[in-house]
């Protein structure tokens, strides 16, 4: 009697890792696309208000501080203000990304 060309190793082959692997890409899809949605719905919206708030805040801040038309105008602050509105679509980009994969 012939017999194939075989090797017995003792050792089960499993795939578990593979098998989560595959659960865990499915759950994090599930839960990724809605957000996803949401967050693209969104961004024509957070990029309007925190592209007008950059420039307008600065602009504003600039023009108020060169006229000295109050007493003390806070150009600092506004300033900041201004700038966190940058810094915040920035930070929405970035989590854009983190949900929307090529």
């Amino acid at each position: 009697m012939k017999t194939s060309h075989s090797m017995e190793t003792g050792f089960n082959y499993a795939r578990p890792l593979l098998a989560v692997t595959g659960t865990v890409r499915i759950l994090w899809n599930a839960m990724r696309l809605p957000i996803a949605a949401a967050l693209l719905a969104l961004e024509p919206v957070v990029g309007f208000v925190c592209g007008a708030g950059l420039v307008l805040g600065i602009l504003a801040s600039v023009l108020f501080e060169m006229s000295a038309v109050g007493p003390r105008f806070p150009f600092v602050k506004v300033l900041g203000i201004s700038l966190s509105f940058g810094v915040i679509l920035f930070l929405y980009y970035g989590l854009l990304s983190l949900f929307v994969e090529d």
